[in-house]
C-alpha cells in the first residue's frame, strides 16, 4: 500500500481537565489468562484502594467492549458478540462501601467450558464505578457532578496462541502545528486470538538514509475488531519522505510503505 499525504494547515482546539479519584485500581487495568485443561475454572482479583479520607461506595458490573472499524469503542451488555465471556465471568460482590485507606481484593471467576469453546480469545470488562462520593468539579463557573469509572479488561485465551493476521484499514496524516503532526493508523485483527500490538514508523530521506524511528504506540487488538494507533511525527523539514509502518504482534511483523510530502 502506497499513500501520498500533503500537509495542509489545520486548527484544533484542545481542552484538558484534571480529575483525581479517591478510589484507584492498584494491579492494572488488563488481566490476561489462559484456560487450562487441568484447571478450567479461572480465579483472579482486582485490587481496589480508597486513597481518600472518607468512605467511598463502589458499584461493580460487567460489560462487553467492542471496537468496530471506523467507530469509537463501545460498551454493551454482556453476550453482545460471540467471543464475549458473558455469564462465565462473575464477581464476588456487586457493590461495596470502602473505608478510608482501605484496600480490597475484588475477586472474579471465569467458568468457561473449554469443550464448548473454539480456540481463540474471549473477553469482557469488569466496571468499577465510584458511586459515592460524587465529585463536584467547577467548570466555567458551574459545579459539574462527575463519577469515576474504571474498565478492567479480562481476557482468556483458549488453545495454543496463533498470531493473528492484521490488515491496514486506514491511514490519515494530520498536521497539528508547524512542528507537530500525527499519523493515525487503523488496523484490523482478522484472526481468532487477540494480540497486544505495537506500531512504529521508520522515516527515510530520498537517498534511503533512515532519519528516525518513532516510539511504539501499543494497544490490544481483539478478534474482528479495529484499533487506531497514533504516531507523533515532529521536526520534519519540508520535503518528501519514504516511510515504513511496522506493526508487531510479538509473533509476526506487518509492514506497509507510505510516502509523506511535507510542504
Amino acid at each position: 500500500m502506497k499513500l501520498n499525504f500533503i500537509i495542509k494547515p489545520a486548527c484544533i482546539l484542545l481542552f484538558s481537565t484534571s480529575l483525581h479519584a479517591s478510589v484507584v485500581i492498584v494491579n492494572g487495568l488488563t488481566h490476561a489468562h489462559t484456560l487450562s485443561a487441568t484447571d478450567p475454572k479461572i480465579q483472579g482479583y482486582i485490587k481496589v484502594r480508597n486513597d481518600g479520607t472518607k468512605e467511598s461506595r463502589i458499584v461493580v458490573y460487567r460489560q462487553d467492549l467492542t471496537s468496530d472499524c471506523g467507530q469509537s469503542s463501545s460498551y454493551n451488555e454482556t453476550g453482545s458478540h460471540n467471543r464475549s465471556l458473558g455469564n462465565a465471568l462473575q464477581t464476588n460482590v456487586d457493590e461495596k462501601v470502602m473505608g478510608a485507606s482501605e484496600e480490597y481484593d475484588l475477586r472474579y471467576s471465569i467458568d468457561l467450558d473449554k469443550e464448548q469453546s473454539s480456540p481463540g480469545t474471549y473477553w469482557a470488562v469488569v466496571m468499577v464505578e465510584v458511586a459515592e462520593p460524587v465529585r463536584e468539579e467547577p467548570k466555567n463557573g458551574v459545579q459539574v457532578n462527575s463519577r469515576v469509572r474504571y474498565a478492567i479488561q479480562i481476557i482468556v485465551d483458549v488453545g495454543s496462541f496463533e498470531g493473528p493476521a492484521l490488515t491496514y484499514e486506514n491511514v490519515v496524516f494530520d498536521k497539528v502545528s508547524d512542528q507537530h503532526s500525527v499519523l493515525r493508523i487503523m488496523l484490523k485483527n482478522n484472526g481468532t486470538f487477540g494480540a497486544r500490538t505495537s506500531v512504529l514508523l521508520e522515516i527515510y530521506d530520498p537517498a534511503g538514509n533512515k532519519l528516525k524511528t518513532t516510539e511504539p504506540s501499543t494497544r490490544m487488538l481483539y478478534p474482528g475488531n479495529c484499533g487506531t494507533f497514533e504516531i507523533p511525527v515532529t521536526d520534519l523539514p519540508k520535503g518528501k519522505y519514504d516511510c515504513v509502518i511496522i506493526a508487531d504482534t510479538k509473533k509476526d511483523l506487518f509492514g506497509s510503505n507510505i510516502a509523506l510530502q511535507v510542504e
